[in-house]
């Protein structure tokens, strides 16, 4: 769509907000003043703003429900790219191209402030490189928070919000003038005794470490009663915000504190809440600070969320006890393909069984060799290094050496969704075994839709194609809705499972989190057979251009529907 804006000042959004602590809670107010009111502004004050589309419809006072449609559990992918090109025209810096989802507009604004090239599979932002250089220019003054908050947002995604702290003194004059303020509301108001409770907690913090962070609600609906703990926190962090800015104003000082809007959603409705201390960044180490916060990305993916309102609840706390989170390289994984994901194009017509057997023999030969498999390479070669079988005392006839060598296992997820007939099921199944067929290996299968199958270890090789399919129909069909994040979940927990070429069958219609989530680099994705074409590759289309923020590449796991 191709938008027109006119007499409009080109906005810089700021993420300080205020939502009242009393009355029902409605961010929708904040979310007006904070994000459209400044797109709305006009360059001369004589005339509106104006913002049409293509076909000279006039979408001005649709500017809330387009941003807001962008915000929900799953991306949107009609919106998403106008949504984008309205912030592009109409800020200051923003990069209507950008492969992040719009909830992460923040983030762009203040990557694309520093001039930082958006985050991709070959353009990698480390706390060795970045963060912690970062963090040590706002501490000397020569850069601002805006590359802090970029550092961190391109290199971890985390879906949370944040507030940095210059140290542990500033977060300490933060909690005195807190209490100051306390007492006063206190004097004019009764305060509930579990938010009492938890700002006591809260007043023990000492940020020390490089972070503290804190569940506040275990869904939107939770914690928004008057006066709760999650709203009076987040407003007084705004107001202190607020507070210090015009303080360092008056004195032409730097700031100590600010905020870190990782997503739109966390800014006005946030479930979890990071402290983050500056100067304990620039003094860490690059190992240190990509474990902290590798581990504050998989607390927030852990499906376990204990909110108590008898004591604060870390958000760290279970992933701290289990184990020390791993520092992860940024390296490119084998089997990984590159970043032409752009380039690439769909088929004309379904692929054929030659065509989705090449494909498989090329990822592969890519991922290369493991220690153990169920998918035995055999090599036989002559050589005089080893005497003749038939004939050992001639020594000017060679002999063969014949070595072993293991291909990663092939392990196939078919989609079993209402979506999917039993005739596509049958195809799908009889398509598989005729490849495992050729390529000579046994195969791990599962079925899922909302619910995964166990797992089956199904014999290919010397089996006859009833025999195989006997063995198939074996195997527990689910039905139901359709769910892929529980099998790249399921993927993600095992060692074994990632060294595998796992294979997922599916007509693609499911859509993906606008959270940032781990998907398993040995993931390909085939089509259903039977179904029509053009459907097919509307719906592929549709999940590749959602799955952008999550995997750039992703297109290039589509075996046998692109070339």
């Amino acid at each position: 769509m191709t938008l027109t804006v006119t007499n409009q000042r080109p906005a810089v959004l700021d993420p300080v907000h205020t939502i009242a602590c009393t009355g029902d809670y409605d961010p929708t107010r904040a979310i007006q003043q904070t994000l459209v009111d400044p797109l709305l502004r006009p360059l001369s004050p004589h005339a509106p703003v104006s913002i049409t589309d293509a076909s000279g419809t006039d979408i001005t006072g649709n500017v809330l429900d387009l941003i807001m449609s962008c915000l929900g559990d799953t991306v949107n992918t009609s919106n998403e790219p106008t949504t984008k090109e309205l912030l592009g025209q109409t800020m200051v810096d923003f990069d209507q191209s950008t492969q992040l989802p719009v909830a992460e507009l923040f983030a762009v604004q203040a990557g694309q402030k520093n001039k930082l090239l958006a985050p991709s599979t070959r353009v990698l932002y480390t706390a060795q490189n970045d963060v912690i250089p970062a963090a040590k220019g706002l501490l000397a003054g020569s850069a601002d928070e805006s590359a802090f908050f970029a550092s961190i947002a391109y290199a971890y995604h985390p879906n949370t919000l944040g507030f940095w702290f210059q140290s542990s003194a500033a977060f300490t004059g933060f909690k005195v003038w807190l209490n100051q303020q306390i007492q006063a509301m206190a004097s004019a108001t009764v305060m509930p005794a579990d938010t009492v409770r938890l700002l006591g907690d809260f007043a023990s913090l000492s940020l020390k470490g490089l972070t503290e962070s804190l569940l506040l609600r275990k869904d939107d609906f939770d914690g928004n009663d008057e006066f709760s703990f999650a709203r009076l926190v987040i407003h007084m962090l705004m107001v202190y915000i607020g507070h210090q800015r015009g303080q360092a104003a008056a004195n032409s000082t730097a700031l100590d504190v600010g905020v870190l809007p990782f997503t739109v959603g966390e800014l006005f409705c946030p479930r979890s809440l990071v402290l983050v201390n500056v100067e304990a960044h620039a003094r860490a180490t690059a190992a240190k600070v990509a474990g902290e916060w590798n581990l504050i990305n998989q607390s927030l993916a852990s499906p376990v969320k204990v909110v108590s309102n008898a004591a604060l609840s870390k958000l760290t706390s279970l992933p701290r006890a289990a184990a020390r989170a791993a520092t992860l390289g940024a390296k490119q994984q084998p089997g990984q393909p590159g970043s032409r994901s752009a380039q690439v194009k769909f088929r004309k017509a379904p692929p054929s069984k030659l065509d989705l057997f090449n494909d498989i023999t090329r990822v592969l030969r890519r991922m290369g060799k493991v220690n153990k498999s169920q998918n035995i390479f055999r090599t036989t070669k002559t050589t005089f290094l080893k005497a003749n079988r038939r004939d050992p005392d001639d020594f000017n006839k060679p002999g063969r050496i014949t070595s072993v060598q293991y291909m990663p296992d092939l392990h196939v997820y078919i989609d079993t969704s209402g979506s999917i007939s039993e005739e596509n099921y049958q195809e799908a199944v009889l398509m598989l075994i005729r490849i495992a067929k050729k390529l000579g290996v046994d195969m791990y299968f599962n079925s899922f839709s909302h619910f995964l199958s166990q797992e089956t270890l199904l014999k290919v090789e010397n089996q006859s194609m009833q025999q195989i399919w006997k063995g198939f129909r074996r195997v527990p069909k689910v039905t139901g809705g359709t769910e892929f994040k529980q099998v790249w979940d399921y993927i993600n927990a095992s060692p074994k499972r990632r060294q595998q070429l796992s294979l997922m069958i599916t007509d693609f219609e499911w859509s993906p989190p606008t959270t940032r989530e781990s998907h398993p680099p040995n993931l390909y994705y085939a089509p259903c057979s039977a179904m029509d074409w053009s459907l097919m590759v509307q719906a592929a289309g549709n999940y590749a251009d959602s799955m952008q923020h999550i995997d750039p590449s992703i297109r290039q796991k589509l075996l046998g529907m692109v070339v």
